[in-house]
């Protein structure tokens, strides 16, 4: 029996909505060892960088709340909330976490996409992929991707400005373009039409698909931020002050570090499933639009598969019959 998704025809297949949802956790269960290293290597220093960033702008955040409070006079909670808000994107620290956050996200979506890409041979292999595989994808998409992401942001946004309806279905049909981009090797443009396009008449079952999904995450993310957020109060209510210097001031800045390094490890482990299932979506209706997968099994038909290496059968398998 040869490994599941190793070869193209494997993902360029018409799915329902339930086959998207098994071949999601199927391609996990079949490939979770070389992912989750390739993740282990290249995504997890960016996200530890990010939550060393997201910890310290945390820290300086309430040491400003801890201050506005102090200082608030007469003024009213909006005019105070304001001057918080002001001062908190007027610093550096603001806009590199901003810049980190993005770069995590895109080598999250990179490593996984570019994994999902060199399972994509014409015959199954028994090689394993390798970071240093998946980094040469990475590296050479990152740049765009990191510009494309701030562009389709701007573009989602302008779109919610609009009664928020335009930047809703934005949101959705735009949600396949890195996997396009990754796949098929486009640009921002030609990437951003083809994700429309493909969307296009789809747009519910994509909704939906994903719906579904973040409905999981949501709910396991929310359990987690609900228990973060009550043990930092309950610090604060203790008279804990991470605006505080010395032992005290440190001891926040671990603390808070420590609850953006865990929340950044959780989305490793939360967020590949659902940028699966829109691979799984995508070549969905890439093969409903176009039928590549069926033009290639009739252009390899006479042809011999390729040896699979280190395959090995049992006495109860069929083999490739």
């Amino acid at each position: 029996m040869r490994p599941a998704f190793t070869q193209e025809s494997d993902f360029r297949q018409r799915r329902d909505f339930g086959q998207k949802f098994s071949a999601t956790f199927e391609f996990i269960a079949a490939h979770w060892r070389g992912l989750g290293r390739c993740l282990l290597y290249l995504v997890l220093p960016a996200a530890l960088l990010r939550a060393v960033a997201a910890g310290l702008l945390q820290q300086q955040n309430i040491a400003g709340i801890f201050s506005t409070t102090r200082q608030g006079g007469g003024r009213s909670t909006t005019l105070r909330q304001i001057e918080m808000m002001s001062q908190l994107v007027s610093t550096p620290l603001y806009w590199v976490s901003i810049a980190l956050g993005i770069a995590f996200a895109t080598m999250l979506v990179l490593t996984v996409y570019g994994y999902v890409k060199l399972c994509l041979r014409p015959y199954p292999s028994a090689e394993p992929i390798m970071p240093r595989d998946v980094w040469q994808v990475v590296k050479q998409d990152f740049i765009s991707s990191f510009f494309s992401y701030l562009g389709i942001a701007f573009i989602v946004v302008i779109g919610l400005f609009f009664l928020a309806i335009p930047g809703i279905y934005l949101a959705v049909a735009l949600m396949p373009f890195f996997i396009i981009k990754v796949v098929e090797g486009t640009g921002f443009g030609a990437t951003l039409s083809r994700s429309l396009s493909l969307t296009k008449g789809k747009w519910w079952s994509t909704f939906g698909l994903l719906a579904i999904m973040v409905l999981m995450l949501f709910v396991v993310l929310m359990v987690i931020g609900a228990f973060s957020g009550m043990l930092t109060l309950g610090l604060l209510r203790g008279g804990w002050n991470p605006g505080a210097g010395g032992a005290s001031g440190r001891t926040a800045q671990i603390f808070l570090i420590s609850l953006a390094a865990i929340g950044s490890v959780l989305n490793l482990l939360f967020y590949p499933p659902m940028l699966l299932a829109i691979a799984f979506q995508y070549f969905n209706l890439v093969e409903r639009r176009d039928g590549t997968g069926l033009h290639q099994l009739v252009n390899q038909i006479g042809q011999a598969p390729a040896p699979v290496q280190n395959a090995t059968l049992r006495a109860d398998e069929e083999g490739e019959y």
